[in-house]
This record gives structure tokens, sequence and C-alpha cells, in this order.
């Protein structure tokens, strides 16, 4: 018969409503567990938004779109 439980200090207390007699041997076979990980982001929010203002105060002031992209295209071309 299969029972399931949990580890509690040196305890191991069995799920439902299992009992097995004092001094019953038993073979234990630990269940792997299941790690969540989350991916930590690269760098912070804090981080991004400096270097985003530092990128955008190197553009161009200008507001023509047209010029703003030929003036990116030169010197994209010069790299």
């Amino acid at each position: 018969m299969l029972y399931k439980g949990v580890v509690k200090g040196h305890v191991i207390e069995l799920e439902g409503e299992a009992t097995l007699p004092e001094g019953t041997r038993v073979s234990i076979i630990p269940e792997p567990s299941i790690a969540v990980t989350v991916p930590q982001p690269v760098v912070t929010l804090k981080e991004w938004l400096q270097d985003t203002r530092q990128v955008r105060a190197q553009l161009p002031k200008t507001s023509d779109t047209v010029e703003l992209l030929r003036q990116l295209r030169e010197e994209r071309a010069h790299r």
C-alpha cells in the first residue's frame, strides 16, 4: 500500500485518514520538489528608464520625423 505524507522536523505526517501501527517499519522515497523559478529582470525599471532618458538626450531635438529618420540613417551609415 502507498501512503503519502509531509516531513515536519523528524516526523512524517501522513495525509488523509492513513494510520499505521506504532513501530511499523517503513521505507521512504522522497518525491522531487517542484521548484518554481521566476526569471529575474536583467535591469530594473528605474535603470531602464535612466538608460532611455540618456539615449533620448542624445537624439536631435527636432519634431520633424522625416528629418529625424534621415539623421539617424546618416549616423548609422557612418558607423
